[in-house]
C-alpha cells in the first residue's frame, strides 16, 4: 500500500509539471515582439531621478539599464523599463520604484525614475525560542518559557546612502549572543567592489550533541555555559551589474564544548576533541534574474557556494552547495516554481558538527519540519503551483506619502517536495537517512511591505502525518 501511495504521489507530481510547461509555452507565444518595435531606434537623452533623499543618485542610476546618449529599439526600451524597476525593487532600498519614459520628441526621449525610500533603521525587540523553529519549540519542548532568547537587534540599511548595512545583535536568555556586521557593496568609484566585516560571539547552556530517531538530542546544564563560539572574518564582493554577485569570505572560528558532550558523543568534534580552532574560506556566486527577490514568480536564480574549513586533519571539510530556482508565470495569475538544492561534503567521514544538512535554517521539506536529517551528501527539490487570489491596500492614517498605505498580496498554493540524504555513520538510528523523502500540501502566502512573507501551510509527509505549520517572517539581515 505504501509503494502504491508513493507511485501515485510521483505520478501526480510529474503531471503537474508537464501541465505547467505546456502553459508556459502558450504564454511565450502570446507575447512575441512586433518587428516594428525591434527595428525603430530611440535615443535616450537623460535619466531623470527623483524621490531619493538618503540614497545617492548614482546608486539608483546603476540599477537602470539605459545609458544617456545611446540609442535603443522600442522593444528594448520597454523591456529595459521593466528590468530597471525590477532591479531597483530587488535592492531592498525602496517601498516602490516607478520607471518610465517622458518627453518623447521625434527620435529621442527621457527616462524617468521615481522611488519611494524605506525606513532604514530598525531597533527591534528580539524574542525567539532557542530551537530551530516555533513549531519545534511548541511540539518538542511544550512551549517552555525557559528556552526563550530575548534582546534587541539593531538593523541599519543604507547607512551612508550607498546601500551599506550595519547590524548589531545583543541577545540574552537561553543563548547569549553578541554579533556585529558591516557590509558596503559599493565601496569604490566603479560601484563594483565591496567589503564587509563580521564578529560573532555566543555561549549556550545546551548542546545538540547527537541525532536519534531523526530528532535532535540535547544535553544541558543550568549552572554553566557548556558551548562557546567566536568568529571574526572579512568579506570581499564584486558586482558588475545587478543580477550577478560574487563573494569571497575569509574568517577564523573557535568552538568549545564541555567534557560531558565528548562523553556522550566522541565524534562531536571528532577524536574526542573538546575544542577546535580553524580558518574558513568561502566563495559564493549568485545569479538573481527574478522579478521580485523575496517572492519570485518569474525568472531564474542560481547560487553556487564552495567552502573550505580547516587546514589539517583536526578540521577537514570541503563543501559544495548548489541551489537553482526556476519560476514561470502562467495564465490567470498562476505561477509554477521549482527549487533544487544539492549539498556535498568531502571527505565523507565527517564529525557530527559538520553533518547537519536538512531541517536547519531554510533547508527543509515542507511537512518534515519536526525532523532533522544529517549526512554528507544529498539535497531536495521543492515544487509549487500558486495563484495570486487578491491584493489589498490598508490605509495607515500617516501623512507620509511613503507610508500612507501598506500593500498586501495573497497567494494560494499547492506543493510537492522530494529529498534524499546519504549518511554512512548514523543511518541505523535515523530512519530518514539513505531513503527517498517526500511531502506535500497546500498553503496561503501573504506578501507585504519590507519584503515580509508570511506562510501558513497544511503539510503531510511519507509517514502520513499532517499538520499546520506557520513560517513567520523576519526582516532580512
Amino acid at each position: 500500500m505504501r509503494v502504491l501511495h508513493k507511485k501515485l504521489f510521483i505520478l501526480l507530481f510529474l503531471k503537474m509539471i508537464a501541465g505547467c510547461l505546456v502553459a508556459q509555452d502558450l504564454v511565450s507565444e502570446e507575447h512575441e515582439d512586433d518587428a516594428v518595435l525591434k527595428n525603430s531606434l530611440i535615443t535616450i537623452r537623460s535619466v531623470l531621478i527623483s524621490g531619493n533623499r538618503k540614497t545617492k543618485k548614482y546608486i539608483v542610476a546603476r540599477e537602470v539599464v539605459f545609458n544617456e546618449g545611446q540609442s535603443y529599439s522600442i522593444s528594448t526600451i520597454l523591456d529595459g523599463i521593466r528590468v530597471s524597476g525590477q532591479n531597483l525593487m530587488n535592492t531592498s532600498l525602496f517601498v516602490d520604484a516607478k520607471v518610465g519614459f517622458t518627453n518623447w520628441q521625434n527620435d529621442s526621449m527621457d527616462i524617468y525614475v521615481e522611488v519611494e525610500e524605506r525606513w532604514y533603521y530598525f531597533p527591534l525587540p528580539y524574542v525567539k525560542p532557542a530551537d530551530r523553529s516555533w513549531a519545534v519549540w511548541r511540539n518538542d519542548h511544550n512551549s517552555s518559557v525557559d528556552r526563550i532568547n530575548y534582546g534587541i537587534k539593531f538593523l541599519g540599511r543604507n547607512i551612508t546612502g550607498r546601500n551599506d548595512r550595519l547590524n548589531v545583535w545583543l541577545i540574552s536568555g537561553y543563548t547569549q549572543k553578541f554579533a556585529f556586521r558591516y557590509y558596503n557593496p559599493f565601496a569604490d568609484h566603479t560601484l563594483r567592489n565591496g567589503w564587509g566585516f563580521d564578529f560573532f560571539y555566543a555561549r549556550n547552556r545546551e548542546v545538540n550533541y547527537n541525532t536519534l530517531g531523526n530528532k535532535q538530542q540535547f544535553y544541558n546544564n543550568s549552572t554553566k555555559f557548556i558551548k562557546k563560539q567566536i568568529y571574526v572574518g572579512g568579506t570581499y564582493s564584486y558586482r558588475r551589474g545587478s543580477i550577478e554577485r560574487h563573494y569571497l569570505k575569509l574568517g577564523l572560528q573557535r568552538e568549545s564544548v564541555d567534557d560531558t558532550v565528548m562523553a556522550l558523543n566522541r565524534n562531536y568534534f571528532g577524536s574526542g576533541n573538546t575544542n577546535i580552532f580553524y580558518p574558513e574560506l568561502k566563495y559564493t556566486y549568485q545569479y538573481f534574474g527574478v522579478n521580485y527577490l523575496p517572492y519570485p514568480t518569474k525568472g531564474r536564480s542560481i547560487e553556487i557556494e564552495f567552502t573550505r574549513k580547516g587546514i589539517n586533519k583536526k578540521v577537514n571539510l570541503t563543501q559544495f552547495n548548489f541551489i537553482v530556482g526556476h519560476y514561470m508565470p502562467l495564465p490567470q495569475n498562476f505561477y509554477f516554481s521549482t527549487i533544487a538544492n544539492i549539498n556535498i561534503k568531502l571527505p565523507f567521514n565527517q564529525p557530527y558538527f559538520n553533518q547537519l544538512l536538512l531541517g536547519y535554517n531554510d533547508a527543509f521539506l515542507r511537512g518534515l519540519e519536526y525532523y532533522v536529517v544529517d549526512g554528507v551528501a544529498g539535497g531536495f527539490v521543492r515544487n509549487t503551483v500558486g495563484k495570486e487570489i487578491f491584493s489589498y491596500v490598508v490605509p495607515t492614517g500617516f501623512k507620509s506619502k511613503t507610508y500612507a498605505r501598506i500593500p498586501f498580496k495573497f497567494y494560494i498554493k499547492g506543493y510537492a517536495d522530494v529529498g534524499y540524504v546519504y549518511n554512512k555513520t548514523n543511518s541505523i538510528a535515523n530512519s530518514l537517512n539513505n531513503k527517498l523523502m517526500y511531502s506535500g500540501g497546500i498553503g496561503l502566502d501573504v506578501v507585504s511591505i519590507y519584503d515580509v512573507v508570511f506562510r501558513i501551510e497544511y503539510s503531510f509527509n511519507q509517514f502520513r502525518q499532517g499538520g499546520v505549520f506557520v513560517h513567520k517572517p523576519d526582516i532580512a539581515n
